[in-house]
């Protein structure tokens, strides 16, 4: 009893254990306040009299939430300060104090949800207010409560995908404790759902069993399990109860079984690669792929799939990479033998190699880059080249900019973006009669005169015509000028001479050229041209070649100038004026110019010149150096002793002033000594005239210029003729001295041979206010024992000025400044000519500047000029010190300095350290400095920075079409910052900065280089210093760096500054970082923390980026979209633009590619995408077709119509379109106006009754301007609905003396319901025309009359329809399913559909006697019409004329008579073309019924496949019915009575065939014609017609001839007549009738096989019994015999041919010379005529290549290819004739060299050797034990140089120092032991000597480790993990070997999102839940749940459903009830327990 109420209690608790814990905490308010922020702020105030009111601070000080949950209710407590704004008021206070207040206020809101949203609140509160005026007053304020957050928190609740075995929230969510509901969003702003919404009890497991598997190739074996659907967990036993683990077996993996195209039978997979070899074979990844190829018979690599890892080949191999596949990246080594061969299909993005190790041979694949890793290496070595065909080798093709690049051209070592082919043309063929030459080169001669021509041809490489050239012929060197742009050039009276014509040929972005060198004999005409002079006066001594020229030369000619001695020219004895040329005396002289002779002109002379010559020629003041605006002057002559006259003239000094001068103008009149002064105010012109001005007095200078204040003095000094000099002193300033207030300037003449102590060998500038200009000639060959050997400037009050323009300063000598010296304050400015070859024994070899300091007062400037070959100790080129230095476009090269500054040495101001390239403060334009090339002992040494502070400044940008280039000596890193500013210029991208880093070298690279460096905003170059530089390599981590950007150099403790950018299609570049994966990121700023060398590692991301959306004109809101790389664009919004229509977005503005929403991105960057439209612009045609009436086709504009307003016509034309569907009143479209009407997919509906009227018929029309209506629809779907009622005829359109052009749109749902005709539209005169091109006419009823188009009669003559296109379908009608005319009238079909009429007569075209109708067919389709219940399929016609050339009639019907056609009396039925098949006559002629008195022609065109009773094709009815057959086929008809083809019926109709063919036609009884017996039907023949191949009943039968029936023979026959003859019950003989005279039995054959056509005795032709027997004849040549079996047989015998050739010579074939007869395998059966063959022999051609064991001659060595004979087709061999399979010689077999021997070839019988032997790798200290002494080779550990030890008097040895006094025992250190990892190699613990070099495995010494490679222990590799790790975006395995744990490469991969899985089907209670998951690893990618289905419905709820209020809620008294329900249960069953018990034991 005891036990069993121990039962009870348990089985009580257990219930009670089960109750949820809602039940157990019924009641209990888990709820809990948050930390919500509470504000309150005022709205407004005012006191009680309405004043404003004024707070002061508002606080809450208090809120109360404890009734929110019963009541609604919150309170809050506030304290607020307030007053009165008004100074008047009571509850003002002046100072400035407020009142208080605390108040309390209670918010109740049973809708509100404070609980969670957050409160926004407003209420009034009334302040009451004692006032000292009596009683209380209320101060209002408005106030707003708001808080951050709701009252209550929120919790939320985790997903848990485990939903098997514990309750489980699903989605997750947020509940709020404050009302218990429950939120997917965590600001719980979205729906609410309820607890049984989103948490359910488990739902166990849901098991699946799984039986025992075996392992496949791609997965273990597993054993017998049960799998949960829901949860994935795997059990042993079907009930759930024990969890397996592993279900996994241990048998291994099978192998993969793959087909030929590397794909797995059993899975699918791909292989990597195949290795071709002796097996074949495909490997499942690269790397054993790769192992196999080292094998020796591999020889060829395919790649089979996309390849991520590198793939490194060492052998000479091939490479093929497949279609479609990509492979990151393929290198070639650099090992011996290794040459690699690419075939490249697919893409390569990284291509390695070194010269002579990579072959690239033409494939369709492209490489991303191509790199030569050779020093000095390019890419275009890699190009295969064939060498026995110099015009077949392969090129790169550049993707980008579409070039083709030759091998030669290729010499960078890195192409990107090509792919390799042979270039798609090799040489260019030029033919014409007598051209000679040939690949590029040709020659030809002909006569003056004469017209020639010629062709070109672009060649290919094997010969081949080259497709799709652009040709272009030009004489060389005239490429302007075109001759041809054709292939051929043809050349009219051609001129005499030697002229070259280049043709060229460009195909595909490729260029070739060939030349023609055409030579023409006969008389060469003369060149036509004129002698010019530049002055026609001179003066003795003058240089006149400089003034000669000539103009009007058309071939350039060597060209001499002559004075003429005589009256005319004559070249051979006139004197030549050569450069040096001048009149020796005055008077005149005749010049002329002579041209010699050229390849097509003759030597001609031009007419002479005549030259006036005087003394000294007048010219202006430069010398006429210059092409001044002023004019000639007057000079006088001076002989350097008389007076100089001046005169005094007014000279302008300044713009507004002009001064008092003397002036006077001088030339030498011959040699002068003299030393000359100019005074203070005047001014000298000097000419020398090419005279010497030599100083008088040496002591003093030649001139001398002194002014004074007020009283300037100048010298401009020139030399006309070019040889005058001025010199001779010993006095500084030899040539001129130029004191205060004085200038000089030098034009022309030279200044030299002055030799001078003191300073300015030459120029001299000394005072103040004084200057030197140079613009030409020169000064040289000076001296100064001090400084300036040409010039000297130097002052000390004020400065002077030096500017040189030109001319020359050279050879000239000094202690400084060998050209030029400037210093104190002198303004110098360098602006051109040139400073050459001058020296310096001191500084500044061609210029010297000192203390030009100041900006304003002195500055030297090196604009221009060139300086070169000058030398001095420092500043070869120039010296500057302390000065303002600005540097343009100086050119100082190749100087040299003996110290330092071969170029330019610079000591900078102290305060200034710069030298400014531009101007010194700020410049505009461009400029090129160079200084480069110059040395110190022969080392560049350009400029040279004497203090390591000076920065290098540019105000100036550099022109990069100039050859800019600085050679910089750095002597330190500058303090000051960058080494090279480019601020000023604001330079801000990288790639501007590095336009003057590559024109910047550093002259001392070992000390520095320079670095570009982000200074922000602007970049700078900085100097780094190369001592402290590490190597940073760049691994891109799968993406791609540009060629170079693989390492940098960077400075310790610096920071890495600016890196590269990789590239990786599809991902976003996120950073460098320390490590592959993990480690820490590194910008630009990160300092560089190790000296050692290291790799950062890109990381990366997926790509999403904006696009942009350019509505190009149009509008819209949003530009931009996000989009994800590989991904579709989604959704794209729709622009607006008035009158346009949207056409979609594009990817280019114009053109491009359409995107969809569908379409994948696949551009890898942000891009833009642009709108495009349509303008509601066409032409009248609506831009549908291309034929038809275009007049006035340019597009027009067209005016939008609503289809009520008046229609506004401008000069009677109107354009319109419908804006809208319209139902219309009516339309009139008046005489005389057109209205252009486009229905622009809109419908114009008839109001029932309505239509358009076109023109209008009155009583009186004549003289009346027809109307036009032009009706298109450029949008498609356009409709014009016709009436329904009460309309007579025409019910959409009817026309009247007008015109209607219909292009587009659909015409249809007309119904005519009176009289008259035409569903569609009605011709009511003959001057009506229908022009149909396109658009529709369908579904109209016309009645009686035309269910379309109805021809009236009022004139008798009815109107035109001219079909070219569009469609007529499906409309009816009485009589004419399309058109009926009773009254004549044309239909002209060209083009378009015809389909789906019906009518009782007439399908398409219904035509009574009432006048003439023309129908005329000549393209289009008419097809499946119908005449139901009468004649003519399509054509039911009495008189008039049918034509039909072009057009097909197919599958039409009739009930009756005339499938297609039917021709009742008076019509001419003419076929030349077209097609009438597949139409059915229900009684006589499927195709054409012909009755009466109309006749058919048949000329040419198909009548086939028609059927009927009778007349399959054709039935001739009543006479004089006749078919006239000439041509065209008549095939394939079918009659199930007779006449298969045709049916001749009644006496009088007649049948001529003259031509044409009938055959493969049925029928019961004459399958090709029949002859009704019982009439006397006629059938003629002559010409040539075939009547053959016809059946009747299975049996050939062509004509059928009755008894009693002949074939006349009209007129002669002729060769390819062959007719087939039947006759009824086989009577023979059957006679022809008609006149033949000759035997035409030929042309005739019996169809049965027992009779025969002969010409009989009588010369008649009869057919007869018995079969024909026809010949056999041979014809052979003298290369073989051959016999016949049988000479003759009858048709179906076969026949025996033998053919034996000749010696020498094969049998190729037999050759049917006549006969209709195929020979295959030397027999042919016998055909029904005679047969003449021919064996065709050959002579063997020794052409077939066979690399097979047979035909082997010899086998391949080292370097010999195998060697085989050749073979001719038919097998024979040569004994002579043979081939070498290239690549076939097996290569050397090295044995690597040791150090005693070189590379050895390891195959016997070779023996070769490459190379020495490499030498023992001896190590400087000797090894030594008590015996000896050696040196122990690094490499085989030999003992070298070994010896007795040879001791001193100290017992040391003197050559190894060991002391023999000291016995030798090991010092042992022990070397530690490191583990192997997966990827380094590690090493056992040994012991090692220090003092011997021994290694011993033990410490005491004992045992020796001879082979020290055998404590190395092999890396281990990586060891994948068997389960997937996984994140929220990715997958991957790790490596599980201990310590290792990186990702295993490859297998890193983004989730495969699989569809939604459902886990729990929704209940009627409950909602059921899904998830989604990554179909690889599992990983859950989304959940979600689904409604439950039952419930009540609530419209507000967007979820669709609400908990129903009937069921018990969780935690509720309901359902508390039912727990105690259940523990009554329990203890009713406990209680039955014990009863059970005490009965048992009753018993």
């Amino acid at each position: 009893m005891k036990k069993r109420l121990i039962s009870i209690l348990l089985s009580l608790s257990m219930v009670l254990t089960l109750l949820p814990a809602t039940v157990l905490s019924a009641g209990e308010d888990t709820s809990k306040a948050s930390d919500a922020a509470f504000t309150l702020s005022a709205l407004s105030a005012s006191c009680a009299y309405g004043h404003t009111g004024e707070l002061g601070s508002i606080q809450v000080t208090n809120v109360d939430i404890s009734k929110w949950k019963s009541d609604k209710r919150i309170t809050i407590q506030y304290d607020v300060q307030y007053r009165c704004t008004d100074s008047s008021c009571e509850l003002y206070d002046s100072d400035d104090s407020f009142f208080s207040y605390s108040g309390e206020h209670t918010f109740t809101d049973t809708n509100a949800e404070f609980c969670h949203k957050k409160i926004s609140e407003s209420f009034t509160a009334t302040i009451p207010t004692d006032l000292t005026s009596g009683g209380a007053k209320n101060f209002s304020v408005s106030f707003m409560l708001t808080s951050d957050k709701g009252i209550y928190e929120s919790v939320l609740h985790e997903q848990n995908v485990n939903l098997c075995t514990a309750n489980y929230y699903n989605p997750r969510c947020w509940e709020c404790t404050g009302c218990g509901y429950f939120f997917q969003d965590a600001d719980m702003s979205g729906n609410k759902f309820t607890t049984n919404q989103v948490y359910f009890p488990p739902a166990g497991h849901d098991l699946k069993h799984v039986p025992e598997k075996g392992p496949t190739c791609v997965a273990k074996g597993t054993v017998e399990y049960w799998h949960c659907e829901r949860c994935g967990l795997n059990f042993s036993d079907e009930e759930g109860k024990y969890e397996l683990t592993n279900i996994e077996t241990d048998a291994p993996l099978l192998p993969h079984s793959y087909d030929d195209n590397g794909i797995c039978s059993i899975c699918s997979f791909k292989a990597a690669a195949k290795v071709l070899s002796k097996d074949n074979k495909w490997y499942d990844n690269i790397a054993d792929a790769l192992t196999a190829l080292d094998a020796e018979d591999a020889y060829r690599i395919e790649i089979g799939k996309d390849c991520d890892e590198s793939i490194t080949i060492s052998n000479a191999r091939e490479v093929y990479i497949n279609k479609g596949v990509t492979v990151a990246k393929l290198e070639a080594t650099d090992a011996e033998g290794c040459v690699v061969t690419v075939i490249n299909d697919g893409t390569i993005k990284e291509l390695n190699g070194y010269t002579g190790k990579v072959v690239l041979m033409s494939a369709g694949g492209t490489y991303g880059k191509v790199i030569n890793q050779t020093s000095g290496g390019n890419v275009g070595s890699f190009l295969y080249g064939d060498p026995e065909d110099a015009n077949k080798f392969c090129y790169y093709k550049n993707l980008s900019n579409g070039k083709w690049i030759l091998p030669a051209e290729a010499m960078a070592n890195t192409q990107s973006n090509v792919k390799v082919s042979y270039a798609p043309m090799a040489y260019i063929e030029i033919a014409g009669d007598g051209v000679t030459g040939s690949e590029g080169s040709y020659a030809f001669t002909t006569s003056s005169g004469n017209t020639v021509a010629f062709t070109a041809t672009a060649k290919t490489a094997d010969g081949e015509d080259s497709a799709n050239i652009a040709y272009k012929w030009y004489y060389d060197g005239q490429d302007g000028t075109i001759l041809s742009e054709k292939a051929e050039l043809t050349i009219e009276n051609i001129k005499a001479g030697n002229r070259t014509v280049v043709c060229m040929a460009t195909a595909d972005d490729y260029g070739i050229s060939a030349k023609l060198v055409i030579t023409v004999t006969g008389e060469k005409e003369s060149q036509n041209f004129t002698l010019s002079v530049s002055k026609t006066t001179v003066g003795i001594r003058e240089k006149i070649l400089p003034l000669l020229s000539v103009e009007g030369i058309k071939e350039d000619a060597a060209i001499t100038y002559y004075l003429m001695n005589g009256d005319s020219p004559a070249p051979e004895s006139d004197t030549v004026i050569d450069e040096n040329f001048a009149f020796a005396q005055t008077g005149t002289g005749s010049i002329y110019a002579y041209a010699a002779e050229t390849d097509n002109y003759a030597a001609t002379a031009s007419a002479p010149v005549t030259i006036t010559v005087t003394p000294h020629a007048e010219h202006c003041v430069c010398g006429g150096m210059f092409n001044h605006t002023h004019e000639n002057v007057e000079w006088q002559a001076w002989d350097g002793k008389s007076e100089i006259k001046y005169e005094q003239k007014w000279v302008q000094v300044s713009e507004y002033t002009k001064q008092g001068r003397y002036v006077a103008y001088v030339y030498l009149t011959g040699n002068v000594s003299a030393n000359l002064t100019v005074a203070p105010k005047h001014i000298l012109y000097l000419c020398l005239n090419g005279y010497s001005f030599t100083c008088a007095d040496p002591s003093q200078p030649a001139i001398t210029l002194t002014g004074e204040d007020g009283k300037p003095v100048e010298l401009d000094l020139c030399d006309c003729v070019g040889t005058g000099t001025l010199g001779g002193s010993n006095a500084s300033g030899g040539s001129i001295r130029i004191g205060a207030y004085a200038n000089a300037t030098l034009y022309s003449g030279t200044m030299t041979g002055n030799n001078v102590s003191g300073d300015g060998g030459a120029v001299s500038v000394t005072g103040g206010n004084c200057s030197f200009t140079m613009y030409g000639g020169a000064i040289t060959g000076n001296t100064a024992t001090g400084n300036g050997g040409g010039i000297s400037s130097y002052d000390s009050w004020n400065a002077g000025t030096v500017n040189i323009n030109g001319g020359v300063i050279s050879n000239n000598r000094a202690t400084n400044g060998g050209g030029i010296y400037a210093a104190s304050r002198t303004h110098f400015h360098l602006n051109g000519g040139e400073i050459i070859n001058n020296t310096a024994t001191g500084d500044g070899g061609g210029v010297y500047c000192s203390g030009l300091y100041s900006n304003a007062d002195g500055r030297c400037e090196f604009n221009g000029s060139t300086i070169s070959g000058n030398t001095a100790q420092r500043g070869g080129g120039a010296y500057v010190r302390v000065c303002f230095i600005g540097y343009r476009n100086c050119r100082i090269t190749d100087n040299t300095a003996t110290e330092a500054g071969g170029g330019l040495y610079l000591v900078p101001f102290a305060s200034e350290k710069r030298i400014y390239m531009g101007n010194v403060y700020g410049s505009s334009g461009t400029i090129a400095p160079y200084i480069y090339d110059n040395t110190v002992n022969s080392a560049q040494n350009n400029l040279y920075l004497s203090d390591p502070d000076t920065q290098i400044v540019f105000t100036a940008r550099i022109n990069t079409g100039g050859n800019a280039k600085i050679g910089v000596y750095f002597t330190g890193i500058t303090q000051n910052g960058a080494s090279v500013l480019l601020n000023s210029l604001q330079v801000n991208t990288e790639s501007s900065a590095k336009l003057y880093h590559d024109r910047i070298f550093c002259d001392n690279p070992d000390y520095g280089r320079l670095e570009i460096r982000d200074d922000k905003p602007y970049y700078n170059l900085y100097l780094i210093n190369t001592g402290d530089e590490v190597t940073i390599t760049f691994d891109p981590n799968g993406g791609t760096l540009n060629a170079g950007d693989e390492t940098k150099a960077v400075q310790h403790n610096g920071t890495y500054g600016e890196m590269p950018t990789p590239i990786h299609s599809g991902y976003h570049f996120d950073g460098w970082y320390t490590e592959k994966d993990g480690g820490t990121k590194v910008d630009a700023n990160t300092s560089v923390a190790t000296k050692e060398a290291h790799t950062l590692y890109a990381r990366w991301s997926e790509a999403k980026y904006n696009i942009t959306l350019d509505p190009n004109g149009g509008n819209l809101a949003n530009a931009t979209k996000e989009v994800t790389y590989n991904s579709p664009y989604g959704e794209l919004p729709t622009p607006n633009r008035a009158g346009y229509d949207f056409d979609g977005w594009f990817t280019e503005k114009d053109g491009g590619t359409k995107i969809e929403a569908s379409t994948v991105v696949t551009a890898v960057e942000p891009h833009t995408l642009y709108a495009h439209w349509t303008a509601h612009e066409h032409c009248i045609c609506g831009g549908s077709i291309s034929a038809g009436d275009h007049t006035g086709h340019t597009p027009v504009s067209y005016q939008s119509w609503n289809g009520k307003d008046a229609i506004q016509y401008n000069n009677n034309v109107a354009y319109v379109r419908l804006s809208d569907n319209v139902t219309m009143n009516g339309l009139t479209i008046d005489p005389g106006k057109t209205l252009y009407l486009c229905l622009n997919g809109k419908q114009l509906a008839s109001n029932g009754t309505s239509k358009i009227n076109v023109g209008k018929a009155t009583k009186d029309n004549s003289g009346r301007t027809p109307a036009r209506l032009v009706i298109c629809d450029c949008k498609g779907g356009g409709t014009i609905k016709g009436a329904t009622r009460n309309v007579w005829g025409g019910a959409c359109i009817y026309l009247y003396n007008s015109t209607l052009d219909i292009f587009g749109g659909k015409i249809t749902g007309g119904k005519v319901s009176g009289n008259g005709g035409g569903g569609a539209i009605a011709l009511d005169d003959s001057k009506c025309v229908v022009n149909m091109y396109g658009g529709e006419i369908s579904d109209n009823n016309g009645k009686n009359s035309g269910g379309a188009i109805f021809l009236n009669n009022k004139d008798k003559k009815g109107g035109t329809v001219n079909m070219y296109g569009g469609t007529i379908a499906n409309n009816t009608a009485t009589n004419g399913g399309v058109i009926y005319s009773a009254c004549g009238g044309t239909f002209n079909l060209s083009g378009g559909t015809i389909s789906g009429n019906k009518a009782n007569n007439g399908g398409v075209v219904y035509a009574t006697s009432g006048g003439v109708v023309n129908l005329t067919l000549s393209g289009g389709t008419i097809s499946g019409n119908k005449a139901t219940n009468g004649d003519g399929g399509v054509i039911n016609m009495a008189g008039g004329t049918v034509t039909i050339s072009g057009a097909k009639l197919t599958g039409n019907s009739t009930s009756q008579y005339g499938g297609a056609v039917y021709l009742y009396n008076g019509v001419t039925a003419t076929m030349t073309g077209g097609e009438i098949s597949n139409n059915h006559a229900g009684k006589e002629g499927g195709a054409v019924h012909v009755y009466g008195t109309s006749t058919f022609n048949l000329s040419d065109g198909k009548i086939t496949g028609n059927s009927s009773v009778d007349g399959g094709a054709i039935y001739l009815n009543r006479e004089p019915s006749v078919l006239n057959m000439s041509g065209g086929v008549i095939s394939g008809n079918t009659a199930t009575g007779n006449g298969g083809a045709v049916y001749i019926y009644r006496s009088g109709s007649v049948c001529n065939l003259s031509g044409g063919t009938i055959e493969k036609n049925t029928a019961n009884v004459g399958g090709g014609i029949y002859v009704n017996p019982s009439n006397n039907g006629q059938l003629k023949i002559s010409g040539n017609p075939v009547v053959n191949g016809n059946t009747a009943s299975g049996d050939a039968n062509n004509v059928y001839l009755p008894s009693g029936k002949k074939l006349s023979i009209s007129a002669a026959m002729s060769s390819g007549a062959s007719i087939g003859i039947t006759t009824e019950n086989n009577n023979y003989p059957v006679v022809f009738s008609g006149k033949y005279g000759q035997d035409y039995s030929d042309y005739f054959f019996a169809d049965a096989a027992d009779a025969h056509v002969n010409y009989n005795a009588n010369t008649e032709l009869e057919l007869a019994a018995g079969a024909k027997k026809y010949n056999v004849y041979i014809i052979t040549d003298d290369n073989g015999t051959a016999t016949v079996s049988a000479s003759s047989a009858t048709a179906g015998t076969t026949i025996q041919l033998t053919a034996t050739p000749n010696n020498g010579y094969h049998f190729k074939e037999w050759q049917v010379v006549s006969g209709n007869a195929e020979v295959s395998d030397n027999t042919f059966i016998m055909p029904a005529g005679n047969v003449t063959v021919k064996p065709v022999f050959e002579a063997h051609s020794f052409t077939e290549e066979y690399a097979e064991e047979q035909y082997k001659k010899s086998s391949a060595d080292c370097t010999h290819n195998d060697v085989y004979y050749k073979t001719c087709s038919c097998g024979a061999v040569s004994a002579t004739e043979t081939f070498e399979v290239p690549g076939t010689a097996l290569n050397h077999d090295w044995a690597e060299a040791t150090c005693t021997e070189p590379k050895t070839c390891r195959r016997e019988g070779c023996g070769a050797t490459d190379g020495n032997s490499l030498g023992h790798d001896l190590p400087s200290n000797w090894s030594k034990d008590e015996n000896e002494h050696w040196h122990e080779c690094k490499r085989c550990h030999s003992k070298e140089d070994a010896g007795k030890h040879e001791y001193g008097d100290d017992n040391i040895c003197d050559i190894c120092g060991y002391d023999k006094t000291v016995p030798h025992t090991h010092n042992l250190t022990l070397v530690s032991a490191n583990a192997a990892t997966c990827t380094k190699n590690g090493k056992k613990a040994y012991y090692t000597c220090d003092g011997c070099d021994m290694w011993f495995e033990d410490a005491n010494g004992s045992i020796e480790i001879t082979d020290k490679t055998a404590v190395i222990i092999p890396a281990t590799g990586h060891a994948p993990s068997e389960s997937w790790k996984f994140d929220k975006a990715e997958h991957w395995k790790d490596c599980t070997n201990a310590g290792c744990g990186v990702i295993i490469e490859g297998s890193k991969a983004a989730h495969t999102e699989s569809g939604w899985i459902i886990d729990t089907a929704p209940t009627y209670f409950n909602s059921g839940t899904q998830h989604k998951e990554c179909t690889v690893c599992h990983y859950v990618t989304a959940v979600g749940f689904t409604p439950a289905k039952g419930g009540d419905i609530e419209p507000s709820d967007p979820s669709g459903w609400t908990p129903n209020p009937n069921l018990p809620a969780t935690g509720g008294d309901n359902t508390t009830f039912i727990w105690i329900a259940l523990l009554l249960i329990c203890a009713s069953t406990a209680a039955g327990t014990v009863i059970h018990g005490r009965r048992k034991k009753q018993r």
